[in-house]
């Protein structure tokens, strides 16, 4: 049952194989076993309990993959418990699927009866079961297992290629420890080999360095906004923000987060460095580097704050956020009052923006919520434009209105502190897919609709000019070149007036499997090598075509090159 619901995205095969039949037998043999050993029927009792609870995990886990190809694995499980309250946000989608399939909700029904009736043949005294039943029950066990034992013999001395025999088995995925390995003795080819290792800074100054000094600073990176805004010849998000870049701006072609995850994306942001800790846990396995950036600021002046109209509480999101060192941090329990609902409540915070912008030159991050799924929109009968109940209408919809909002936000900004040197940057902190290669939501892929992200950033002292390519990592070494501030520590990133900034940046989700993330690739000059784990493939995207690499040696090449770029930039065991 979990591979035909996992299958309806084309994951893996549909099929029940034999390694799914050895597994299934081997658990149900060991069970049975312990059962009928066990004197005590409250212990029984218990390990059914068990049994049913690990089934109703390879359902869940089969529901997740589908709706957001997430597996539930040892992190995955570990980590819920910390991110659990932040569950409530994707349960709709989650369950979207039963209305189109709706026979899934009764294999966890199926598997509790079954228990129910293990343990109703249990309590029954051994008088009740006769000799005849008890030796046709073990003579059909026997069978069975002479069966399995007998084509697992032949299996190993003559390698059948069939589909039954050599499709992999999801059973173990739970428990298992499913490590990536690539081949560290490979010669790399001399292009790739400069980018193995990352190449940090401690700063670069432009020819136009500090042409911006003493600037406010204000961020906007607006949540789950992908490449979709409306431009020539493209229908897509109407955006009044944008309106704020038609001059004096640099704007990006292709810009890029480098995790489609907003607690990364943010930590990334701030330390610049590679980092993957989704749940902000003490212990992380890749917990990254202490932030300094808005350390540098605040040294040199700057009050920081931070303003997002979600729950900061949800994965334990505040702990970064004092961990980064904001002197203002507010989120959405702190915008109560004036009946205002979602985003709008952002409108709250302004006289509280403007009190603490007071003292000097500031920093402002702005954050909002509507825009993550599942896409609210508070004015339906205004942000309306994009008809139809699918989920890209609606987020679009919800983008318009949260576009407005921080908009207006910035009008009655204005009204109170003085923004005429400000420096204004519109970006997303990742991106949202929807289906493209069968994956939707973000987090948990690096293609480009999650990992690609508008840019524009302007100030009056600035001459337009386009970008070929950045990434978020180049964002607070543009802010310190333009500011005329220089840094001490290494980071990565470079200045965004640097036009020869090589065209390399690794991708990797959120999501974790075995010892990697789940997903990750390396774009170079436009070609995006791309390693999924969850669907066992290796890929090259490129002018917007995307391809499986089949030739053993070319796959070989690809996983070697990423696993040492993902061993350097500390994402992997």
């Amino acid at each position: 049952m979990n591979k035909r619901v996992r299958a309806r995205r084309g994951a893996l095969s549909s099929v029940l194989n034999f390694n799914d039949i050895k597994i299934l037998i081997l658990s149900s043999l060991i069970v049975s076993c312990v059962l009928a050993a066990l004197p005590w029927f409250a212990v029984k009792v218990v390990i059914c309990t068990f049994f049913f609870l690990y089934g109703v995990l390879i359902w869940l886990d089969a529901l997740l993959f589908v709706q957001y190809r997430i597996e539930i694995n040892r992190q995955s499980m570990a980590w819920f418990f910390t991110g659990s309250k932040g569950i409530a946000k994707g349960l709709p989608h989650l369950f979207s699927l039963v209305k189109h399939a709706p026979w899934i909700m009764l294999i966890p029904l199926l598997w509790a009866a079954t228990q129910a009736l293990v343990l109703s043949n249990l309590s029954l005294s051994s008088s009740a079961v006769s000799v005849g039943t008890a030796l046709n029950v073990t003579v059909i066990a026997s069978a069975i297992v002479v069966a399995v034992l007998a084509l697992s013999i032949w299996q190993a001395m003559c390698c059948p290629t069939n589909q039954f025999f050599t499709a992999p088995s999801l059973l173990l995925n739970i428990v298992s420890d499913d490590k990536f390995e690539g081949n560290e003795d490979l010669v790399l080819d001399k292009c790739h080999q400069p980018f193995v290792h990352p190449t940090t800074d401690v700063g670069y100054a432009s020819d136009i360095a500090g042409i911006c000094e003493g600037a406010n600073i204000i961020l906007i990176t607006l949540e789950s906004l992908g490449n979709y805004l409306q431009d020539e010849g493209k229908e897509g998000i109407r955006s009044r923000l944008r309106e704020r870049f038609k001059h004096h701006s640099w704007n990006g072609k292709k810009h890029f987060c480098l995790c489609p995850n907003t607690t990364v994306s943010t930590n990334q942001i701030y330390t610049g460095a590679y980092s993957n800790n989704p749940y902000n846990k003490l212990d992380s396995l890749y917990p990254g580097v202490e932030p300094k950036h808005l350390k540098n600021l605040k040294q040199h002046g700057y009050t920081t704050m931070f303003l997002d109209s979600a729950d900061i509480e949800l994965y334990d999101y505040y702990k970064l956020l004092d961990r980064i060192g904001f002197d203002y941090v507010w989120g959405t329990n702190d915008m109560h009052g004036n009946d205002r609902k979602a985003d709008y409540r952002l409108w709250n915070m302004v006289d509280a923006v403007a009190d603490a912008a007071q003292d000097g030159p500031f920093f402002l991050h702005i954050i909002n919520d509507q825009s993550h799924m599942p896409y609210e929109t508070v004015d339906n009968k205004r942000f309306n434009r994009h008809k139809g109940k699918d989920a890209k209408s609606q987020y679009m919809n919800a983008v318009e209105e949260a576009d407005y909002i921080i908009d207006e936000f910035l009008n009655r900004l204005a009204e109170k502190v003085d923004m005429s040197n400000t420096l204004l940057v519109f970006t997303g902190d990742h991106g949202e897919s929807f289906g493209e290669y069968g994956y939707s939501f973000h987090s948990n892929s690096v293609i480009y609709p999650q990992m690609q992200v508008p840019f524009f950033l302007t100030h009056p002292h600035l001459t337009s000019k386009e970008i070929e390519h950045s990434c978020h990592f180049d964002l607070f070494p543009t802010f310190f070149d333009l500011l005329g501030i220089s840094t001490d520590y290494p980071h990565l990133g470079a200045t965004l007036a640097d036009d020869s900034r090589a065209f390399a940046y690794l991708f990797h989700s959120a999501t974790l499997k075995g010892n990697t993330p789940a997903n990750f690739g390396f774009l170079f000059n436009d070609e995006l090598f791309w390693v999924d784990r969850l669907f066992n493939q290796v890929k090259r995207v490129q002018d917007g075509k995307c391809s499986s690499i089949t030739l053993d040696e070319e796959r070989e090449y690809i996983c070697s090159l990423l696993q040492q770029m993902l061993k350097q930039r500390a994402i992997m065991q």
